[in-house]
């Protein structure tokens, strides 16, 4: 079943709440971690700017794969993508693992790196047996529509969170040059652990694009209205005429999932919302691009100034979150926010999890910058309500098959998805990798189920609380864990 369609409303009507209080406050003058914006309704602003960080490089290519056989990372923008370098098959008793097919690098002005698929797993007869046919398909190219560009490309559009960054004030020559400065300055913190996680852990579950059209100035006949003011700290565009572009230029095969616009301009102008806006010029934009992006893509609340609302990260009481954070009181997230439990916002009004983190203070790269466990868990249940499962395809197809050489499940991510084997119902590997070499195996003449549960093996660092169906929690239990079933017949 394809949630998209059935749970975007929700997630319209969760930005238009009442009662989630405006955030904006006299700002700090350059230098300290301000705060201010606003988080009103629709929208959710950044704190005032704060300490200069520097401005980073453009990507680098992706590297190798490694010696597990993964594939190499997507290229970076303007950067070389490397193909992942397939792993050596295991010697002696037990089997070796394939290796999976390096990931195409995205060519932002680069090369895209080619797939390389690992050495054949060899093993003895056995219970399980791991291996098989080497590393999994490679990643096709993505379509970003005639006007798009791969910024990254990790899969299916159909099973990947698809976000699309619409450019506003960019002339043709800067399309090339300012605009992909300002994405790969962006993509570099998005990518940084561990201010950027939990994306860097996801990453080859989020495909990324960047609309690129030629435009005037913002702040004046830009094609997408663009400009904001010093007062508000607020960006604004014409929503309607990006969402037309990005619905015109799109493939109809993609179906967008996270939208945002960044604007050609240096001032601390930002605005969260189902279309996220952020000036890529500024020198803290990339923290800017993070913080709006939790309040338009994860519904997460600002937590400065009087921090109400009725979003996972905000607290009306000191003592009891009322099942937002209970199960992470306590818990040192290091590195990251550190200890975590009631820290009163102003006035004592309201109370976050954290000391500090990204949905607080978003400047420099001080660790406590991050995204704090309540906020990373929420991102996650957000990005399996879209992922509807851990594989992209099962081979040979799920059902009866008569003496397979091999069953398997190409995961998504062989590093963030386990596979569970079982045959007649007994686990014959708990975490045996994404192919179960069946010929190998020395199972007995007959009929034998086969089953693979695909699970995330995110552990209690990440992910604690999935009961109910609050903060999109129900999708842990629908899609972040799997099962494929084969009826094989051994002659």
């Amino acid at each position: 079943m394809n949630f998209r369609t059935t749970a975007l409303p929700l997630i319209a009507l969760t930005l238009v709440v009442p009662g989630v209080a405006s955030c904006t406050v006299e700002a700090t003058p350059d230098g300290g971690a301000g705060t201010g914006g606003a988080s009103s309704g629709a929208m959710g602003g950044t704190p005032a700017n704060g300490g200069g960080s520097g401005t980073g490089g453009a990507g680098i290519g992706g590297s190798a794969g490694s010696s597990g056989g993964v594939g190499g990372a997507t290229a970076g923008i303007g950067g070389v993508g490397v193909s992942g370098a397939g792993a050596t098959a295991g010697a002696g008793a037990t089997a070796g693992a394939g290796a999976a097919g390096g990931a195409a690098g995205s060519a932002m002005g680069g090369t895209a790196g080619s797939a390389v698929a690992g050495a054949s797993g060899m093993g003895v007869a056995g219970s399980f047996v791991g291996g098989g046919a080497g590393g999994g398909p490679a990643v096709p190219p993505l379509d970003c529509g005639e006007n798009g560009v791969v910024v990254e490309n990790h899969g299916p559009p159909s099973n990947r969170v698809n976000y699309f960054i619409a450019a506003d004030g960019y002339s043709e020559a800067e399309l090339t040059t300012t605009l992909d400065e300002h994405i790969a300055v962006a993509m570099g913190k998005r990518f940084r652990d561990p201010i950027g996680q939990v994306y860097l852990r996801y990453r080859n579950f989020v495909n990324i694009c960047v609309l690129k059209l030629p435009s005037p100035p913002i702040c004046g006949s830009s094609i997408f209205g663009c400009c904001g003011d010093d007062e508000s700290r607020l960006a604004r565009c014409n929503e309607s005429d990006v969402n037309a572009a990005l619905n015109e230029n799109r493939p109809e095969s993609m179906e967008i999932d996270w939208r945002s616009t960044v604007l050609n301009g240096s001032d601390w102008w930002n605005t969260g919302a189902a279309l996220m806006l952020w000036s890529g010029g500024n020198r803290d934009a990339a923290g800017a691009a993070l913080h709006e992006g939790g309040h338009g893509f994860h519904q997460l609340a600002d937590e400065y100034a009087d921090c109400r609302s009725n979003w996972v990260n905000n607290s009306s009481n000191n003592t009891d979150s009322g099942g937002k954070w209970n199960d992470w009181i306590d818990y040192d997230q290091d590195p990251g926010t550190g200890m975590q439990g009631f820290f009163g916002c102003t006035g004592n009004s309201a109370y976050r999890p954290s000391d500090n983190s990204m949905m607080n203070s978003l400047f420099g790269d001080d660790p406590d910058t991050s995204f704090n466990p309540v906020s990373r868990e929420k991102m996650i249940m957000d990005i399996w309500r879209i992922v509807e499962t851990p594989w992209d395809s099962v081979d040979p197809p799920a059902g009866a098959v008569t003496s397979p050489t091999a069953l398997t499940v190409n995961v998504i991510d062989p590093a963030v998805i386990n596979v569970e084997w079982s045959v007649d119902g007994a686990v014959v590997a708990a975490s045996g990798g994404p192919t179960y070499n069946v010929g190998a195996a020395g199972l007995p003449p007959g009929a034998h189920e086969v089953t693979a549960r695909a699970y995330d093996n995110a552990g209690t660092d990440l992910v604690r609380q999935t009961t109910g169906t609050q903060y999109n929690r129900q999708y842990w239990g629908m899609n972040a864990s799997q099962t494929v079933t084969w009826n094989v017949t051994i002659p």
